[in-house]
């Protein structure tokens, strides 16, 4: 499995609006996003190198957004959400995104659209396998990228 390299012309072909970034500023957004937002390793759940490129050209996009680093050629903040309400006298709005129960973390992905579509995009690697050993139902659960493991009973996990 490949490791992604960062590549600040393509993330900019592909996310125009963020053209006139500095490289260096989106260079080190995709730094931390490797460091501590996706794993990009051998053990990464995210096995496929393109879908992983795409995962972080997403988050680094929203970082970017994240920390300010709109533009006036790259103002696009807008929320993920629906408007949920108006007003215009004294000029009030608000903004619905119904979040999946039990997700502490994605309300901080859904500030931007860019994180709402990579927390979209990542939900099936958010969970468990179940692996049943035989017909009788006595299995064990593994995250992805787990090392093996020994379940009570002797049984051995692969």
């Amino acid at each position: 499995m490949a490791v992604v390299t960062f590549d600040p012309a393509a993330f900019a072909a592909t996310y125009p609006e963020f053209a006139s970034v500095d490289p260096a500023r989106s260079t080190s957004m995709f730094m931390i996003a490797e460091q501590s937002l996706l794993d990009n390793t051998d053990n990464s759940p995210v096995m496929a190198a393109d879908y992983r490129t795409q995962l972080f050209y997403m988050l680094v996009a929203h970082l970017l957004l994240i920390f300010g680093a709109a533009t006036p050629t790259a103002p696009d903040n807008t929320p993920p959400g629906r408007i949920s309400s108006a007003t215009e006298g004294t000029v009030s709005s608000s903004f619905e995104y119904n979040l999946p129960d039990g997700s502490s973390m994605a309300a901080w992905y859904v500030q931007t659209k860019y994180g709402a579509l990579f927390w979209t995009a990542t939900a099936r690697f958010r969970s468990t396998l179940y692996f049943a050993n035989g017909s009788s139902g006595i299995g064990f659960a593994r995250a992805y990228g787990a090392v093996p493991f020994n379940v009570p009973g002797g049984v051995i996990a692969p």
